[in-house]
């Protein structure tokens, strides 16, 4: 057996200390996404646990609202009630709570309803196709902090396809993934990685709170997810892969396609762009919706439903590895056991001791608003 420097495991140990994990707490500072725009339609209440809290969401004339999820009366779910108007009405004893949380009406004392009483809301944002729920102090929900990504939107110049996982993971375990795709080579093999694709080059930019790797693979040859609907199945070409941390919420993967085979004044790339949107159901859940979008093929639907399978089919193998690694951490003993890290992580490192920090600085917001008692 290999005899590990004590010095190497104590160092080990406490850069991993700087790191976020699945014990740190979550960052509710942030814009999260609750649901798509879709799963949402008028008339129709939506339970969604984010950050440990449950929520429900409804649509009023003006957008859409966003309450604790438990009436302030006896707790019954709000989501197991209906919608009357611009309100919410509990199933038990029929509360009506409106938008901004305030109990509008209580049948058994119509006419005194107390002034009082009243459940948190919190803010939201619809940008379709997508709906934002800031978790954190409503004071600080700025809109300005939504990510500026127009691609993601409906836009005439992308085709896009959009889906949704829940993952028995912790978000950050996600984000890192996300940021060091050498893992295609392995995980990815039979969807959409390229033996090749661990071996190549690879650039990494941290700052201020970005985290950007870069990869060409080229000459390569493409796997049928990106191959059949550009029409370079068999031909070398080249794969650019930028992979960026945005927020806690958010991450993108850029992808170009370039066919080698073609004289340069004549190529015309192909584009294509995922939103992996991370948003925390708990310590140890998450909601992953991801929106992917390209600058080809913009009518044609088979292609769509093509590519959208694809990453779908490749989305499953990360949530098979992301949900065995939780298993890992959470059954076996480390007091023994330290995670090494390589050069191709340098980016996650980073990003974990950035996200670590942001939980360590944040304060979580005060309860005043959230349960107002007759």
């Amino acid at each position: 057996m290999k005899m590990l420097d004590q010095r190497a495991v104590d160092m080990a140990r406490a850069n991993a200390k700087r790191m976020a994990d699945e014990t740190t707490p979550l960052i509710r500072n942030c814009w999260y996404v609750a649901a798509f725009s879709a799963d949402l339609p008028a008339g129709k209440l939506l339970a969604r646990r984010m950050l440990g809290n449950n929520l429900v969401l409804y649509r009023t004339p003006d957008g859409v609202a966003a309450l604790r999820d438990r009436c302030a009366h006896r707790s019954f779910p709000l989501s197991d009630g209906h919608v009357e108007g611009d309100s919410v009405v509990c199933g038990y004893h029929g509360f009506r709570y409106a938008p901004d949380g305030a109990c509008v009406y209580v049948p058994s004392q119509a006419q005194r309803c107390p002034g009082n009483i009243g459940v948190r809301s919190y803010p939201v944002i619809e940008r379709s196709p997508h709906i934002w729920v800031w978790m954190g102090d409503p004071r600080k929900a700025d809109p300005g902090l939504l990510p500026a990504a127009p691609w993601m939107s409906d836009s005439p110049d992308w085709a896009a396809g959009h889906g949704y996982m829940h993952v028995k993971a912790n978000y950050v375990h996600l984000h890192e993934n996300l940021l060091d795709l050498s893992h295609l080579t392995f995980l990815h093999a039979k969807t959409f990685g390229t033996p090749d694709y661990a071996l190549a080059p690879f650039e990494i930019e941290t700052g201020d709170a970005m985290f950007v790797v870069r990869r060409t693979v080229s000459p390569t040859r493409l796997p049928p997810i990106y191959a059949e609907p550009t029409g370079m199945a068999g031909v070398d070409a080249a794969r650019i892969v930028t992979s960026t941390f945005v927020s806690p919420a958010l991450s993108y993967t850029e992808l170009t396609l370039r066919n080698l085979a073609v004289p340069q004044e004549q190529r015309r790339d192909f584009h294509l762009k995922t939103a992996q949107i991370i948003t925390p159901e708990s310590a140890d859940t998450l909601h992953y919706h991801y929106t992917v979008v390209r600058d080809f093929a913009l009518q044609d639907q088979a292609v769509t439903d093509f590519i959208l399978g694809s990453i779908r089919d490749a989305f499953v193998e990360d949530v098979y590895a992301l949900e065995r690694i939780a298993q890992v951490r959470a059954e076996d003993d480390d007091s023994d056991f330290y995670e090494s890290s390589v050069a191709a992580d340098r980016a996650g490192v980073a990003m974990r001791r950035h996200l670590k920090a942001l939980a360590e600085k944040e304060r979580a917001p005060a309860d005043s608003g959230e349960l107002r008692q007759a």
